[in-house]
């Protein structure tokens, strides 16, 4: 028999607990042995759980669950830092075998929980703490640890995913979207994490480290969220043949990682730019493999769930089997270097000016003088005396541009340079 523990009982936490029950025998049949869930910590116990069937296994009591010798698998499903940082640690110092979907804790203490689990000859499963339902860590540790990643782009954030698709297909205010996703559930009440950039970097800081052997700290890696995006961009992007998403990418251009979360403009017959909603993506690019794509929802509470399970499963037959030591090369902290400060790349830029001709054949002429601009497009249907510019550059690395519109901000009649996002290229077809 192998007895688990489950810490947190919220949205995942219920959600693990009735695929467990609803496809035990499965389960059992799969690891061939019997899975007693033998606690479930929660912080009130008078709390309606009208899904639990077995309310005796409740308890507000950690030390009666850390101390029970009997426990094989701790499913810590809670959110937040400091208590699930600890749980975890507990855990693993007792040797036992952790599985969480914490991204927090998991991508700031990465290598600290990894050297944790190697000194005390255990395991830590992490699955649904980078893509909720999608298989990423799975398919990198287990697929593709012989293979040379070339690149990573994904949609790791299903709010601001959500957020950009509304705006688009309404034609309303990030305001007014952030509304409606409240309403929906979607977002939190304090937004900024996600529209910030921040989730997502947490996220692709575990695929970076878990591709490349690598220790990066998500605070390391530059973001730059959507707070910035209007419906007016993404109005102007669809005229030109682009979708807006906000994409955390990594790539290894001559043995360096670069890493970087940024909205980007995507051609529309894209594969990326065709993931709408509260999906996620990730697509990898790799010598031998060539291309793997996965999508699907990237949080909720059945899908993330689900990829808890598939952790269970490997966690009992490591229980079984008795693997004692987490196979990870311990490797000090890594410098990363920062992707779009390094790359060479076109940009769609947005300009306020005042409403003359003039002004706009003297930004052409900063341009034209290193022969950067490929595009220039101004919205005349506007009916206010400012004048909407749009400008897509030729290939030119972003410190670069900002000289230019420093220059051009000091031309008499531009008001602002309301957005500079970069345009993705696309990668080579294999």
């Amino acid at each position: 028999m192998i007895n688990i523990a489950l810490l947190g009982y919220g949205t995942v936490g219920s959600g693990f607990y009735e695929i467990l029950n609803n496809n035990k025998a499965k389960m059992e049949n799969l690891v061939k042995s019997k899975l007693n869930l033998k606690h479930i910590l929660v912080n009130d116990l008078k709390k309606e759980r009208k899904s639990l069937k077995n309310k005796d296994i409740l308890t507000d009591d950690y030390s009666r669950v850390i101390d029970d010798s009997d426990i094989d698998i701790a499913v810590i499903l809670i959110g937040g830092r400091e208590s699930a940082y600890q749980y975890i640690k507990d855990f693993l110092n007792k040797g036992k075998i952790v599985i969480t979907a914490n991204k927090l804790v998991l991508s700031e203490n990465y290598f600290e929980l990894m050297r944790l689990a190697e000194r005390n000859q255990t395991h830590i499963f992490f699955e649904a703490a980078v893509a909720g339902g999608l298989p990423i860590v799975t398919a990198i540790k287990e697929y593709l640890p012989g293979d040379n990643i070339y690149e990573i782009d994904a949609i790791l954030n299903g709010t601001t995913n959500y957020i950009l698709s509304v705006m688009e297909e309404k034609t309303i205010s990030m305001k007014e979207t952030l509304n409606i996703a409240q309403e929906k559930g979607i977002v939190e009440a304090d937004s900024s994490e996600d529209l910030e950039g921040r989730d997502a970097a947490h996220k692709i800081s575990i695929i970076a480290n878990l591709a490349y052997d690598i220790s990066v700290n998500p605070q390391d890696i530059p973001s730059k969220g959507i707070e910035g995006i209007t419906s007016y961009d993404i109005i102007y992007a669809s005229e030109l043949g682009y979708k807006i998403k906000l994409i955390a990418s990594i790539k290894n251009i001559n043995n360096k990682i670069k890493i970087g979360v940024r909205p980007h403009l995507i051609n529309k017959d894209e594969y990326l730019a065709a993931v709408d909603g509260v999906h996620n993506a990730v697509e990898i690019y790799s010598e031998y493999t060539n291309r793997l794509r996965f999508e699907g929802k990237g949080a909720g509470k059945y899908p993330s769930a689900n990829a808890v399970i598939s952790d269970l499963i490997k966690a009992s037959e490591a229980v079984k089997e008795r693997k004692a030591k987490f196979e990870v090369n311990i490797i000090d902290n890594t410098e990363t270097f920062d992707l779009h400060a390094n790359l060479k790349q076109s940009f769609y830029i947005r300009i306020q000016i005042e409403k003359n001709d003039e002004i706009i054949d003297q930004i052409k002429a900063i341009f034209s003088e290193e022969d950067l601009a490929e595009l220039f497009f101004k919205d005349n249907m506007t009916e206010t005396p400012i004048l909407p510019v749009i400008i897509i550059t030729k290939n030119i690395l972003e410190e670069e541009l900002e000289d230019i519109l420093t220059e051009i901000e000091e031309v008499n009649g531009v008001l602002t340079v309301n957005n500079i996002i970069p345009i993705k290229e696309k990668f080579r077809d294999f």
